[in-house]
């Protein structure tokens, strides 16, 4: 897969009669051809919108000094891997340099997945700053759809983790491997004032090598400060913070809880509100319920108070993932040193796949 970096370059597929002006990273555009919304632009070979500009062999982002090619004649493409209600993703190979993707499928005249597609690319664009977002290798327009070239990870979701393992859940020393990572993950976020809005067992990746890695930024949204809040109702509604549920203002606090419940899920093999199987059952068990006191007896007291941290429901007193980074728990199982993989989790059965 080649990178380009050169951003003094115009390529001659950004420049194209259907747009008002040439678009280049520099130089972009949400000027629409027609009959379209005003901030999309496509005519069967370039989308545009916002600041990104996705084409047959790559794509490019207004002011980022990168620009990313994927040749689809270079990739060879596998079975589905996952599916979502507007994308698939397939395992593909990256024939000259034998690296294995995921390659999503993303239907470009779905108006709904535009703004998520948007948000995807834009906060994947430098995952390579962060080893615990999930590589991206860039996109590419074909037959329809934009094709985001993903990294593989071989072992699934931890939603395919707690299914393998059951009631008896994982050893504490995974367990504090993988919130390590996964807070890693949330403090790179913070830092690019991001805020994810979907964080549960499914959108958690995890490989043969132990890495877990943050995954499907559609809903993500960005925060003009690092203590601005957000009022949108978006995500699933299981590992959504209690001012969520309440529609108040929320903020990076809020990916904290749902850590904390996808983890305590991991620790125990299953849902901690196991009782709530409607949504209004959910909403209560959230509001009113205890995410530690199912832990207590599975796991020991440090852990409880660690997950008891991350799911306080005043989100004031929540801590935040760079102070969770520290945590006596994390440093009782020697994770707070070098960077910690996960030990004898062994990979799913090959018919399990990552969720999108």
């Amino acid at each position: 897969m080649k990178l380009n970096t050169n951003a003094n370059l115009t390529p001659l597929w950004l420049q194209h009669d259907k747009f008002k002006r040439p678009v280049s990273p520099d130089n972009m555009t949400s000027a629409s051809s027609e009959g379209t919304e005003a901030s999309f632009a496509f005519d069967g070979e370039i989308f545009v919108k916002g600041n990104i500009a996705v084409h047959p062999t790559g794509v490019v982002m207004r002011g980022h000094p990168t620009s990313f090619t994927v040749v689809h004649e270079e990739l060879s493409t596998g079975d589905i891997i996952g599916r979502g209600a507007s994308s698939t993703v397939r395992a593909a190979t990256h024939m000259p340099s034998s690296t294995r993707l995921a390659l999503k499928h993303v239907n470009v005249y779905d108006k709904a997945r535009r703004d998520e597609l948007v948000r995807e690319i834009t906060l994947l664009y430098d995952s390579a700053a962060c080893p615990s977002l999930v590589r991206f290798y860039g996109a590419f327009y074909r037959e329809g759809t934009i094709r985001i070239a993903l990294e593989y990870m071989d072992g699934g979701s931890l939603a395919n983790v707690v299914r393998q393992v059951g009631a008896r859940g994982v050893p504490e020393r995974v367990l504090a491997a993988m919130a390590f990572q996964v807070l890693w993950g949330l403090a790179h976020l913070k830092h690019r004032r991001r805020l994810h809005r979907d964080l549960k067992p499914s959108n958690l990746l995890i490989n043969s090598a132990g890495r877990v890695k943050l995954s499907d930024f559609g809903i993500s949204t960005e925060l003009q400060s690092s203590i601005a809040m957000c009022s949108t109702f978006v995500g699933t509604f299981k590992y959504m913070s209690p001012e969520r549920i309440r529609h108040a203002p929320y903020g990076h606090s809020a990916d904290i809880w749902s850590a904390g419940v996808s983890l305590a899920e991991v620790a125990l093999g299953a849902y901690p509100f196991p009782g709530a199987r409607t949504h209004f059952e959910v909403m209560q068990c959230v509001l009113d319920g205890d995410v530690v006191a199912p832990c207590r007896g599975v796991v020991s007291e440090a852990c409880c108070e660690w997950i008891g941290s991350c799911c306080d429901k005043d989100p004031a007193k929540r801590l935040p993932a760079d102070i969770l980074l520290g945590s006596p728990w994390l440093q009782q199982h020697g994770v707070q040193c070098e960077w910690p993989t996960v030990p004898r989790v062994p990979p799913p059965p090959a018919t399990a796949t990552a969720a999108i």
